[in-house]
């Protein structure tokens, strides 16, 4: 078995200090009994810049503690600028910065924009895919239990209990530990520990899990 490589407590408080990530959550749509991803907020933000540039993911390239993409930070304006002159990172346009989210969503990834901690709402600087194994945020929240790495978003979700297989597809999906299955296969969800992503919304094969409001 592979050995987690973990960041140290000083790191993950380093980051706290620097960076504020929040989660940017899906939006869906149901047609003829499809989803659709439509990924609305990721797809306001990228719209409304000027420069874009793509960028690998720095936790991924460190730690390596998984498989999937490196390639999908995107990065705005002056921080693009910064990236592409400092960091090697490409100039791309706002259709492939929005195929990026929809595939890194997919592929079970959390959209979560950067902004600096001092000035949390302000445009952000990159909007992130990250995983709760390889994230400085997302572990040191998931992993070491340290509150103020990463804002929730909005939205919570709820679901239909009766209607519920017991699958487990948003388990495994879920990188906050929300959604477990007890000794008896049953789904045991707790809100409180919902951040709002959406990733769960989108994978149910029976379609009752959605995104409401806070």
């Amino acid at each position: 078995m592979k050995t987690i490589k973990l960041w140290t407590k000083e790191e993950n408080l380093d980051f706290k200090a620097k960076w504020k990530p929040i989660i940017i959550p899906v939006d869906i749509q149901i047609e003829n009994k499809q989803i659709t991803l439509s990924l609305k907020r990721v797809e306001s933000i990228i719209l409304k810049t000027d420069k874009i540039a793509l960028g690998d993911c720095y936790c991924r390239s460190t730690l390596n503690n998984c498989d999937f993409p490196i390639s999908t930070c995107v990065s705005f304006n002056d921080r693009a600028e910064k990236m592409v002159e400092s960091r090697g990172a490409k100039w791309i346009t706002k259709e492939k910065a929005i195929n990026i989210a929809n595939d890194t969503h997919k592929k079970g990834l959390v959209h979560m924009a950067i902004h600096n901690s001092n000035a949390p709402n302000e445009f952000p600087l990159e909007i992130c895919s990250c995983c709760s194994c390889c994230c400085g945020a997302l572990q040191g929240l998931v992993h070491a239990n340290i509150s103020g790495l990463v804002e929730r978003s909005d939205f919570v979700t709820i679901y239909n209990s009766e209607s519920c297989t017991n699958c487990g597809e948003c388990v495994d999906r879920c990188h906050f530990k929300a959604r477990t299955l007890d000794s008896n296969g049953d789904l045991l969800f707790k809100p409180e520990l919902c951040y709002g992503c959406g990733l769960c919304v989108t994978t149910c094969p029976e379609s009752i899990i959605e995104l409401i409001k806070r």
